[in-house]
């Protein structure tokens, strides 16, 4: 279960699918801390979104609408009944896909952003990849971050004065060619990366 901090939904429980790693409340506070000024009426996108925590506090915290990627049916179930049980339905958008492979949800989130609010990018794009896979009954550690921001970048989903947060393991080499890395935090094993244009 994770509960949401702060904001028009603040108390309200998440429900959490079985096996998922969900960010930690110490690291979403610190996040949310940092984005504080860039939220009000902001775009936003949730990549790898789970259960939806991050981009349900973001639209608890006064973002106007909120994109969601997720391939998993478990998640994506849970995201799903959380968005009813908030009666959010109205400010958010569930995208079903794989993000590294199935790109059409380039497309088909640009498309939302143009037909609602003229426009095609995000105000804060946040990106919360697995840290591991398994390959053949061995886990490995995963590398989705760095693609999925040359993805953002390549299809210029970030607005010019967008910020991308990566939540990551200190173990994955975070690289980022289009994009200028202005802070970085780390909370144990977890480091969150903060990029700009």
């Amino acid at each position: 279960m994770i509960k949401i901090i702060s904001g028009e939904f603040k108390g309200r429980i998440l429900k959490t699918p079985k096996n998922i790693r969900p960010i930690l409340a110490q690291i979403k506070k610190s996040v949310f801390d940092i984005l504080t000024s860039y939220l009000n009426d902001c775009l936003f996108l949730d990549l790898y979104a789970g259960s939806g925590a991050v981009g349900i506090e973001a639209l608890s915290r006064g973002a106007k609408y909120c994109i969601f990627v997720e391939k998993d049916k478990r998640c994506l179930k849970v995201l799903s009944q959380n968005i009813i049980n908030l009666d959010c339905q109205q400010r958010c958008y569930i995208i079903k896909a794989d993000i590294l492979k199935d790109l059409f949800w380039v497309e088909k989130t640009k498309k939302i952003l143009y037909e609602k609010f003229n426009r095609e990018n995000f105000d804060i794009i946040f990106i919360g990849a697995p840290y591991v896979e398994r390959k053949k009954d061995i886990v490995v550690l995963a590398n989705y971050s760095s693609p999925t921001i040359d993805i953002i970048s390549n299809s210029d989903l970030l607005s010019s004065n967008g910020i991308l947060v990566v939540q990551h393991s200190k173990k994955e080499l975070i690289q980022a060619k289009k994009l200028i890395c202005f802070r970085r935090q780390q909370y144990g094993e977890t480091i969150v990366s903060f990029f700009k244009k």
